[in-house]
């Protein structure tokens, strides 16, 4: 029960401690440099399958600009945690709120370097709404969690792809994490923190919810802004209007 209190109040950091499969835990890094012309996204996380042969780490790289993924599996004695905080190494890999470090060579993709965040923008979490997801967070049996590490923030630091180096500094970043038995079955989701005003994001989802013998289409939208966050949620009683889903 301690545990579960201080990881409820604390969305960014490990909740797989003691927990029993099927689980998974994922942080979403985005990487755009200041140009815009580089975008990319680093996914570290673990699995644990049903299937103790599966169980395994992971550092997942999309180029935002090609569409190009890159898978990189891990022995999941090669994952560590901090028990209190966002800390995690993967190999090689480190990461954290405020920076990250990756050392992957495989035929796939090479990369290396270290980068640094500053001007982090969390989730506020209250006892009430700790964090994103509201008072949702505080239910034990939700099917997958979600929360915000940082809406927006600054970059300072070098990676080398394929021997090719891309300098982030002055660039704009994004963090996020799930974590929880399995992904809804059904999702979308949008983020961007790219507007004319510096230091507005927008983030949005919309996913279906198991809910007591039931499931129903829960939605969040934040929106940062001249240091506001504005929240529509189904929590807050907040409705769609509208969703149209194309090509484009």
């Amino acid at each position: 029960m301690i545990r579960f209190l201080r990881s409820t109040l604390n969305p960014a950091s490990y909740h797989g401690h003691g927990k029993q499969p099927p689980f998974f835990e994922g942080w979403y890094y985005k990487l755009v440099d200041a140009s815009e012309q580089a975008r990319y996204a680093v996914i570290p996380g673990i699995f644990l399958s049903e299937d103790p042969a599966e169980h395994h780490a992971f550092v997942q790289i999309l180029d935002g600009r090609t569409g190009r993924v890159t898978y990189h599996r891990y022995r999941p004695e090669e994952f560590w945690a901090a028990d209190r905080a966002f800390d995690l190494r993967i190999g090689p890999n480190r990461f954290a709120s405020e920076h990250l470090s990756l050392d992957i060579h495989s035929p796939e993709l090479t990369v290396s370097g270290e980068l640094h965040f500053s001007d982090l923008t969390p989730w506020p979490v209250t006892l009430a709404s700790p964090g994103i997801m509201g008072w949702y967070a505080w239910m034990p049996f939700m099917e997958c969690y979600h929360g915000i590490v940082s809406l927006d923030h600054s970059m300072q630091g070098v990676l080398r792809l394929n021997g090719q180096a891309v300098d982030f500094a002055g660039g704009r970043g994004y963090v996020e994490k799930d974590w929880g038995r399995s992904f809804p079955a059904a999702w979308i989701w949008f983020q961007s923190n790219h507007f004319e005003e510096p230091g507005t994001s927008l983030t949005a989802s919309v996913a279906i919810i198991p809910w007591v013998r039931r499931s129903f289409p829960g939605f969040i939208v934040g929106l940062w802004q001249d240091g506001v966050l504005y929240r529509f949620a189904s929590y807050t009683g907040a409705r769609i209007e509208k969703l149209d889903i194309t090509d484009e």
